[in-house]
């Protein structure tokens, strides 16, 4: 199951208990991920706090019961877990621009969808190509992205490219999971042999426009985007995903042979998901470039 899966399972259940309390750790829990990661994630995916998320949804789901039912407000308030008539109150005028009174006097009218990953970031698929290969799909096309790079050639530098970031990130107070910052990377250039050594390795972050200078190391660019076949990889016991990547790569290859697509001609991508104190800690998805034929 990669993370938009998850993250789609999370919003099921949000879905099945949005007239029930919602206790957050467990929709963590429901995503695989520990809950400050699943915050990021949720955010990064779906474009909203999971906290907005379910305040809209629930706005959304009372604004019928507001505007056709003649139930006193409160008891709408109750129905949908705010704990008074005032924080519904005021969460509704924050959502939609009106009181509640407003809108039952006016017959206004206000809408926000369920939210589905796959249909939002996903290219529906060939059914027999997603039954054989159901952990990789196609990403709706990729906007470019602002980002902050840096990029190390030698031994090891995806650690030596990290460290360096990783220092930026610090010494200018931004914290990935906080910022909801996402976090790229790609080899630049790659090795040209199983054995070799010492090859580059760059890191992007992504950063908003106030940011506009980095250091003689970190610098700024936009990240071209395009169309991706994307799946994830775990961190092995050792955490090495080395063999894991590899892995992934060839499968990509024999995707590819029964797909409408052929490879594209922009950057192959690395995500890195889950960190701790700007530590990468989690999986990575990766993206492969393509283009239909």
């Amino acid at each position: 199951m990669n993370y938009y899966e998850r993250i789609q399972r999370s919003i099921d259940y949000i879905e099945n208990n949005l007239e029930n309390k919602i206790d957050l750790q467990i929709v963590a829990q429901e995503a695989y991920m520990s809950l400050s990661n699943y915050y990021r994630m949720f955010f990064a995916l779906v474009g909203y706090t999971v906290k907005e998320y379910i305040r809209c949804r629930r706005i959304s789901l009372a604004v019928p019961e507001v505007v056709k039912s003649s139930l006193p407000l409160i008891d709408i308030a109750v129905l949908y877990d705010f704990e008074s008539g005032d924080s519904f109150s005021r969460a509704f005028k924050r959502i939609t621009g009106s009181m509640p009174s407003d809108f039952r006097k006016q017959d206004k009218s206000y809408h926000f969808e369920r939210v589905n990953i796959m249909d939002k970031y996903f290219d529906i698929q060939d059914k027999e190509l997603l039954e054989k290969y159901p952990d990789i799909k196609v990403l709706k096309e990729l906007e470019p992205i602002r980002v902050a790079y840096y990029c190390y050639y030698g031994k090891e530098p995806e650690t030596r490219a990290f460290a360096v970031m990783t220092s930026w990130l610090n010494n200018l107070g931004l914290d990935i999971n906080e910022q909801k910052l996402r976090i790229f990377g790609y080899n630049n250039p790659s090795p040209s042999s199983p054995d070799q050594e010492e090859y580059g390795y760059e890191v992007c972050v992504t950063i908003d426009d106030s940011v506009v200078a980095c250091d003689e190391h970190v610098q700024v660019k936009m990240l071209s985007g395009g169309l991706y076949a994307v799946t994830s990889v775990s961190q092995g016991d050792n955490g090495d995903m080395g063999p894991e990547i590899e892995k992934a790569w060839v499968r990509f290859s024999n995707w590819m042979k029964d797909s409408k697509y052929i490879y594209g001609k922009h950057q192959w991508l690395e995500e890195h998901l889950g960190f701790d104190d700007n530590q990468h800690t989690g999986g990575i998805d990766l993206y492969m470039p393509v283009a239909e034929k």
